[in-house]
């Protein structure tokens, strides 16, 4: 069962980060494409967002699921395997949620409540 959760935490969180990453680096190469016509500009952007997602990706794969591997082995052992796997998945879902709001609406969790 642990296994699945574990899976399931791993393939969630790298969606997200890598949505993340992907959004910055969209952002910041389509402002050097505004000076060409629109036209241009989509072919070049999404060429860009294909480039460099696939590695990003990857790469944030890798590292979310040894970051997730190593923190809920921590957790398990200092409150319990299930408290521990609880409080980090909540943890980690608390911390993507903060950097979404401010992302898209720029705005902190002390803001909101």
């Amino acid at each position: 069962m642990m296994k699945y959760v574990t899976k399931a935490v791993i393939f969630t969180v790298t969606v997200l980060v890598s949505y993340l990453l992907t959004g910055l680096l969209e952002d910041r190469l389509l402002q050097e494409t505004e000076r060409f016509r629109p036209i241009t500009s989509t072919w070049l952007g999404m060429g860009i967002i294909v480039l460099i997602f696939v590695p990003v990706f990857a790469y944030t794969e890798r590292a979310t699921e040894a970051v997730v591997k190593i923190s809920m082995q921590q957790t398990r052992s200092g409150a319990g395997r299930v408290i521990g796997v609880i409080f980090f998945i909540i943890l980690v879902f608390a911390v993507l949620f903060a950097l979404y709001l401010d992302k898209w609406f720029g705005l902190s969790i002390g803001d909101v409540l």
